[in-house]
């Protein structure tokens, strides 16, 4: 069996402890590092670092160009039209993974691998591939949309392990960066300032009317659409005396949409963009547990595909199905199917 395989390194403890066992377990390790922004330095020099130490060979990788067309690009359309997007969801399968295949081949490697805390499945009745839930840290949300091909060659070394056990035989083993502290914010806006980002990118948005909806009139001036969400109620930047929720966009009127009422209490969802992983492709209607953002616990729910979308009704009202976010849909601890959420109901 071909033991070689490309692995992504980040710079982080997770693909650094990921490319330990992988070697203690047989495999001819490849890292690969994927350059995709302007903040990418230190991350490959720790991933330098880690090579080193392992005594793997360290690949580097340019995606900067695709990255800036693609995620970059889509993260500021969703916004620009009043959607949340998720751009590690997008980048996974489109740039990161789909870079470490490419590698793979050029190299003649079968596999590829990463520090995600995920596994991988097969079903032998539809005859597909899927992402399992790790028990841990789980983040198969991330993966949702992954490929089949994709997934029948990522290994996931870091299943059914746990990241302070991780940090500590990584420190144990020498391995540097044990105690580096894990990445919270998007990795090209690490500073989190997202409508500075996309007014950098397309100009600044214009002032509009905050519209009061209970009473059908302007109660305001917001600074631009970009700095608002579904369901939000603080720092609005306007004081009415009361507590008020952002409902909605107008987006042809240029209004942020206001309401007294939490309007956040959703029945349902309709998603498009499908990718199915483990659900049969003859599936018409399902029952599962859906996750609607990626810190979500996930809430039961009857759905029905047709015409490429899924119309989702849930067993109790979830609060802030968010347009632009991802509703991913499992069975148990397998990962059936995936779409993006274009409205609440």
């Amino acid at each position: 069996m071909n033991k070689s395989v490309i692995l992504g390194m980040s710079g982080g403890v997770d693909s650094s402890y990921a490319a330990s066992l992988l070697k203690n377990n047989g495999y001819e390790v490849n890292g690969a590092y994927c350059i995709m922004h302007e903040y990418a330095e230190e991350g490959l020099q720790d991933a330098k670092r880690v090579a080193e130490s392992l005594n793997i060979e360290l690949h580097t990788i340019d995606l900067t160009e695709k990255f800036d067309k693609t995620i970059k690009k889509y993260f500021t359309d969703a916004y620009s039209y009043a959607k949340t997007p998720n751009p590690c969801i997008v980048c996974n399968p489109t740039v990161k993974f789909k870079a470490l295949c490419d590698l793979a081949d050029k190299l003649g490697a079968e596999k590829i691998a990463t520090g995600h805390y995920a596994g991988t499945g097969f079903d032998e009745e539809s005859g597909r591939y899927y992402i399992k839930k790790a028990s841990y840290k789980d983040q198969s949300y991330m993966l949702c949309r992954l490929t089949q091909e994709q997934i029948s060659r990522v290994l996931f070394p870091l299943y059914g392990t746990e990241k302070d056990d991780n940090r500590k035989a990584a420190a144990i083993n020498g391995i540097p960066l044990s105690d580096k502290p894990d990445s919270q914010e998007i990795c090209f806006i690490p500073d989190k300032d997202y409508a500075r980002f996309i007014e950098n990118r397309v100009g600044k948005f214009p002032e509009g009317e905050f519209w009061m909806e209970d009473e059908d009139k302007a109660v305001g001036i917001h600074k631009g659409l970009i700095h608002y969400t579904v369901g939000q109620r603080k720092n609005l930047g306007i004081a009415l005396g009361e507590r008020i929720y952002v409902k909605g966009f107008d987006i042809p009127k240029n209004r942020v949409i206001l309401s007294r009422k939490d309007v956040t209490d959703n029945q349902g969802l309709v998603c498009e963009n499908l990718v199915f992983q483990g659900l049969d492709l003859k599936t018409e209607n399902f029952e599962s547990d859906v996750k609607i953002r990626y810190a979500h616990k996930g809430a039961t729910a009857v759905s029905v595909i047709s015409d490429g979308k899924i119309r989702t009704v849930f067993a109790e009202n979830q609060r802030a199905v968010t347009p632009g976010q991802y509703a991913v849909y499992y069975e148990k601890d397998k990962l059936l199917c995936a779409g993006e959420i274009i409205n609440n109901i």
